[in-house]
């Protein structure tokens, strides 16, 4: 169709994944042509590698893009440093780059504490050391709830990262596991964990769980003479209770979480102060929207910086048609777009309307990343 405003320059495609997928890249340019249809849109995928990732942001940057947006999270892209991508999220900001990224969809389902070394021979590993989940004595065990469901969690800590290209020669001096068990005792643990030394201090535990499980985490230390200086672990995928002991619940991470980037949480289109009958004065964040305040690089970042609306039309397949007879939306055929992957783009199309401005009626040829995010922090109304 012939746009009627005549806004219909094609995309400029400078990658797209090689395989079937969501289109969710689609989805969130249609939600920018939305807000900005004049700017001039791009695309490059960031679904193969993380380094490809970073590959891509350098491109977008070399093409001329002044505002780049992105909904990716490589969960094994490191938690307490910056990682490859992190890293080209901040040389595109002093590149003049206003970059966005969807804080994530995890909520508060992390935590993150200064690794405390206590005996673990309780848990039949004499002689080793078990992180102290307790603030007040001593418990190697910290007690949760799984609902029935597939999981993945994931646990990082302070160290080298072999895979890391950023001229490390090695990877982490340190070997730590981490297990989940249903018996109180600490015994029947169950795990996926690999030897790290040399290697990238992570672990991965995927598992499934067919009904309510009362059950503990454990995270072991198997290197004798040290320990890492804090550890996190973030729970991807899977409904988790923690029951004992809470410490930081932040999970933006990654690029999200990077000084150069504007991390963008989500508020639901219809739960904001304009929209009736519910009589709003702040917007209802959505409470799967990630939480901030990860210490990176010995820093706690205060994320997320902004927050947008998700819910949006899209022609995209991205879930049902919202209907809520409360607040008198009607069904109308089109799929709505949730979560922070859709309240990143409308964010990034405010800023590219804020660059067009200050551009047309202050004449200012460029407005640099940093005056973008105090503009939007002032003016938060206009996309809340």
């Amino acid at each position: 169709a012939v746009n009627p405003k005549g806004f219909n320059k094609n995309i400029h495609v400078l990658q797209d994944y090689p395989a079937t997928s969501t289109d969710e890249g689609r989805a969130m340019l249609q939600i920018v042509h939305d807000v900005a249809p004049g700017a001039e849109l791009y695309f490059r995928t960031g679904f193969l590698t993380a380094g490809d990732f970073a590959t891509g942001i350098n491109e977008l940057t070399a093409a001329g893009c002044k505002v780049i947006v992105d909904d990716v999270t490589y969960i094994t892209e490191p938690y307490l440093k910056d990682g490859v991508v992190a890293k080209a999220v901040d040389a595109a900001k002093l590149n003049g780059v206003s970059y966005f990224s969807s804080a994530g969809n995890f909520g508060k389902k992390s935590y993150e504490k200064d690794f405390r070394p206590v005996d673990a021979a309780t848990a039949g590993f004499s002689g080793k050391k078990a992180h102290n989940f307790s603030n007040t004595g001593i418990d190697i065990l910290q007690r949760v709830t799984f609902a029935p469901g597939n999981y993945t969690i994931v646990l990082q800590w302070v160290d080298d990262i072999y895979t890391s290209p950023i001229g490390q020669i090695s990877g982490t001096k340190f070997d730590l596991d981490m297990f989940w068990t249903s018996n109180t005792n600490g015994t029947g643990l169950k795990g996926f964990n690999r030897d790290n030394t040399n290697g990238d201090p992570l672990e991965i535990m995927p598992f499934t769980i067919n009904t309510t499980t009362d059950a503990s985490f454990l995270i072991l230390n198997n290197t004798s003479g040290g320990f890492p200086a804090r550890i996190k672990y973030i729970i991807y995928r899977g409904d988790v209770q923690i029951l004992e002991w809470p410490g930081g619940t932040s999970t933006v991470v990654g690029q999200a979480n990077a000084l150069g980037a504007i991390a963008v949480g989500a508020a639901r289109f219809d739960k904001v102060p304009s929209y009736k009958p519910y009589n709003l004065t702040v917007p209802k964040i959505e409470d799967y929207s990630s939480i901030g305040g990860t210490k990176t690089e010995g820093v706690v970042r205060q994320k997320p910086d902004l927050v947008a609306p998700d819910g949006g039309n899209s022609t995209v397949k991205m879930g049902q048609d919202y209907s809520n007879a409360e607040t008198g939306v009607e069904l109308d055929g089109y799929s709505n777009f949730f979560g922070t992957s859709a309240a990143a783009p409308h964010a990034a199309a405010v800023a590219a309307l804020i660059m067009q401005g200050r551009k047309k009626f202050l004449a200012q040829a460029t407005t640099t990343p940093d005056a973008i995010k105090s503009f939007q922090l002032q003016y938060r109304g206009v996309f809340n």
